[in-house]
């Protein structure tokens, strides 16, 4: 009886412990992701702190903005977080900007994450919501810490609603 008690109870930490590590991982993915939210947001005048940001992300990280292009092909542009930096970084300052979570999902197999996060994007002068769509982020675990590997975006239209992405 002892016996069966005991082994009952490994069987339930086994289960339990993946279930808390898993647990923990998403924590630490979701920090990350508002990590990167805030260190893009702030009001006008504000400088970002872009040294932050760079190591948020892997090496060779890409991001890039995604639309339905003519007749519903879809287009891109990818581009590397410096150009990000280069062409977004004056415009954040000038107008400020938030940008702000309304909906994340994560999944995560070992050292790779996968989130999908719905998003608002505030204008820094009238605090109205004016962009509105969704995240796709790529994370690795690497020595220990979550980095971006990669960012597609798109705004919400009415064939492309937020909800969709979550469907």
């Amino acid at each position: 009886m002892k016996q069966t008690i005991l082994a009952a109870l490994a069987a339930s930490a086994a289960i339990i412990a993946p279930a808390t590590a898993q647990t923990d991982e998403t924590a630490a993915i979701e920090a990350r992701i508002d990590a990167l939210y805030a260190v893009i947001s702030g009001p006008v005048g504000e400088a970002r702190d872009f040294d932050a940001m760079r190591e948020m992300f892997m090496d060779g990280a890409a991001m890039g903005a995604v639309s339905a292009g003519e007749a519903g092909n879809g287009t891109a542009r990818v581009i590397t977080l410096d150009d990000y930096i280069e062409r977004s970084g004056p415009w954040l300052v000038e107008n400020g900007f938030t940008e702000r979570a309304t909906r994340t999902e994560i999944t995560q197999w070992g050292e790779i994450a996968y989130a999908r996060s719905a998003y608002e994007g505030v204008n820094g002068v009238t605090g109205e919501v004016f962009l509105i769509g969704v995240n796709f982020i790529t994370l690795f675990k690497i020595d220990g810490h979550w980095k971006i590997a990669s960012i597609l975006w798109r705004t919400q239209t009415d064939d492309w609603p937020v909800d969709a992405a979550f469907d």
